[in-house]
């Protein structure tokens, strides 16, 4: 049965970062796993940048927009997101890196990537969603 809820609580978050438009390469997902501890602790994990996405990050927060791997990920995210060349991509990196320096992320624009209208709080709107599920199976155990 714990297995049963920690599969529900991985599937829930994966279905509300895709809704938020996240879902761009799949590596958060794949990323995913649970870990039940002292027989009914259930603790998930995923790559860092989940919980960045999730609480998202005002201006004062980005202290180096310019850094090398930080226009290197938003060049790639400009290809893969906009289809921009590689020419174009650089570009379009510094001028997301310059625009979250001023406006944190995620940038109100990127709304229109989401069919939720939101880019954060993925986590807690998941748990929203998988608490009746989790109460549901917890009873029918019981029956």
């Amino acid at each position: 049965m714990i297995a049963d809820i920690a599969t529900e609580i991985l599937y829930t978050i994966t279905e509300e970062w895709k809704a938020q438009g996240h879902d761009l390469t799949g590596d958060f997902i794949k990323s995913l796993r649970f870990e039940i501890t002292d027989g009914d602790t259930i603790k998930v994990y995923g790559n860092h940048y989940g919980a960045i996405l999730d609480a998202g990050v005002t201006p004062e927060q980005i202290k180096y927009p310019f850094a090398k791997k930080r226009i290197a990920g938003l060049t790639d995210y400009a290809k893969l997101r906009l289809g921009a060349s590689d020419k174009d991509a650089v570009s379009i990196a510094f001028a997301i890196a310059t625009k979250h320096a001023r406006e944190g992320m995620p940038l109100p624009s990127s709304n229109r990537f989401s069919k939720t209208g939101k880019r954060t709080e993925f986590i807690k709107d998941a748990e929203t969603k998988f608490k009746p599920i989790i109460e549901k199976i917890i009873k029918e155990s019981w029956q």
